[in-house]
């Protein structure tokens, strides 16, 4: 089974995110509003309003997730990641970079959103790369891992919290695991709570996996599984195609 996106785009919407319906199923909650922060390469976040329908279900990506600073450690220390936000603790805020990074376009734009590498990629991460090359590298490493916790915080401050009083934030995707990003979105918002899946019983690197085996199920029984209010859709869409084997 593959090819999730087409039919949603084809309904006119932007193909994702496509995790919504799962964290409805899983997380919908009668006396609460809550926020699933997934922490990938992008950053996305799924609302689900207190005592919400399907349809009252918003999400959108908030900006880089682990993807510039995962290029970061690949260019500066020849490591694919930074091990529990390590080397971003022994660095300190870089403030021209800081402000540079606040200004990117991307979080002026209002939701339903998404993106990728076309605006957080390689190319993106390089050119600050060289940019601030005189700076240390544990500099630019705290710099950009702050930037992803500025990138969720601010769109929630601006996109989530003027309509709904959120009491949680449940993270999830190979972010958690980097502490010292974690702390930073804490502090960024200091009266939410921020846990991770694993406190909530589930696994935070299988949340992929488990939303796709629900689409999964949805389209094997006929039943559309995109979430308009989402992804920005004219219309519920059966998602998916299905490839037997010869």
């Amino acid at each position: 089974m593959n090819n999730f996106r087409t039919m949603d785009m084809a309904a006119g919407g932007e193909g994702a995110p496509l995790v919504p319906l799962s964290e409805y199923i899983l997380y919908r909650s009668e006396n609460k509003a809550i926020a699933l922060q997934n922490i990938g390469g992008i950053g996305n976040v799924t609302i689900i309003p207190k005592g919400a329908k399907l349809d009252q279900v918003f999400a959108f990506d908030t900006g880089p997730g682990n993807m510039m600073i995962n290029d970061a450690m690949e260019r500066l220390y020849q490591k694919s990641y930074d091990d529990r936000g390590e080397v971003a603790a022994r660095g300190k805020l870089i403030d021209e970079l800081v402000n540079e990074l606040k200004a990117h376009p991307y979080l002026q734009i209002v939701p339903p959103k998404s993106t990728g590498r076309e605006e957080f990629g390689s190319d993106y991460t390089g050119t600050i790369l060289k940019k601030y090359q005189a700076y240390p590298p544990e500099d630019i490493i705290a710099t950009l891992t702050w930037f992803t916790a500025y990138s969720i915080a601010f769109s929630y401050q601006n996109y989530v919290l003027p309509e709904h009083q959120l009491s949680e934030v449940i993270l999830a995707g190979g972010g958690v695991h980097n502490l010292t990003l974690k702390d930073y979105i804490q502090q960024m918002m200091p009266n939410i709570s921020v846990v991770t899946q694993e406190e909530k019983g589930y696994s935070s690197d299988s949340k992929e996996a488990l939303a796709f085996a629900i689409l999964g199920n949805e389209t094997l029984h006929h039943q559309t599984s995109n979430v308009p209010s989402a992804t920005g859709a004219k219309e519920n869409v059966i998602l998916g195609n299905i490839v037997y084997p010869n």
